[in-house]
């Protein structure tokens, strides 16, 4: 698993060298990591380059690099989009018919109403030019609505009777699906009260306010003893 924080500014390496940095990534209303953002630099300037997150074969955070299973040529000569991200989600499908449609898989079944219980850890088989037809393609016309976890981070959440504090930071399994958020209730610069709830836990998002509704209550949460760090947290999901 990975904190969503700690993805942003990883190099990115093609199979044949490094490309730039990850600048942001976008996911889905399912929750799905759909597209990497990239940092060209000095590499493409001018040119805003989008990558299915399909085709990242290696996460290392000691390293500090996301390596992919394209060539720089490859990635070159992919579509422009648009420096306006409110236009991304319009421009998907022609990036993914360049780069190659590729089928989600669910993760596990969480078994427990509250808590981390285990993950799914799914392994994507990646070609760097796919077949024709790619029949995993969707219906022509069918956009995924898609966000940006750099803004998500800025949202606040609210339970059932009020609000519980601002979104800290996202949990994600291996195959790119966020299945945690941490929320920090604390008004502290110095400590944090952080809050652990699964993703299926919202009831709804307001993504223009940047609101987070949850199932859950404030008096509920009085219950249960915060983490202070992250660490605390990723030993709780590890022990569960």
């Amino acid at each position: 698993m990975f904190l969503g924080s700690t993805l942003t500014n990883l190099n990115i390496h093609a199979v044949d060298g490094e490309i730039g940095k990850v600048k942001d990534l976008y996911f889905n209303d399912d929750w799905e990591l759909r597209f990497i953002i990239v940092d060209t630099r000095k590499w493409l300037p001018g040119k805003k380059v989008l990558l299915p997150f399909h085709v990242q074969e290696e996460i290392n955070l000691e390293e500090g690099y996301m390596k992919v299973d394209r060539h720089k040529e490859t990635i070159r000569e992919s579509p422009k989009v648009p420096e306006d991200n409110d236009l991304i989600s319009s421009y998907q499908g022609t990036v993914l018919d360049y780069f190659g449609w590729n089928n989600y898989k669910e993760n596990a079944v969480l078994d427990s109403d509250h808590g981390p219980v285990t993950t799914g850890n799914n392994e994507y088989n990646n070609g760097d030019i796919p077949p024709e037809p790619d029949l995993a393609a969707p219906d022509e016309g069918q956009n995924d609505n898609l966000r940006s976890i750099d803004e998500f981070l800025e949202f606040k959440v609210h339970a059932k009777d009020g609000k519980i504090g601002m979104l800290d930071d996202v949990i994600l399994t291996e195959d790119g699906r966020i299945q945690y958020l941490v929320v920090n209730s604390s008004e502290s610069y110095v400590e944090n009260s952080l809050y652990l709830y699964r993703a299926d836990q919202v009831t709804s998002v307001d993504w223009f306010e940047k609101d987070l509704y949850l199932d859950d209550s404030v008096k509920g949460m009085e219950l249960v003893t915060p983490f202070k760090n992250k660490e605390e947290v990723f030993q709780h999901l590890n022990h569960s």
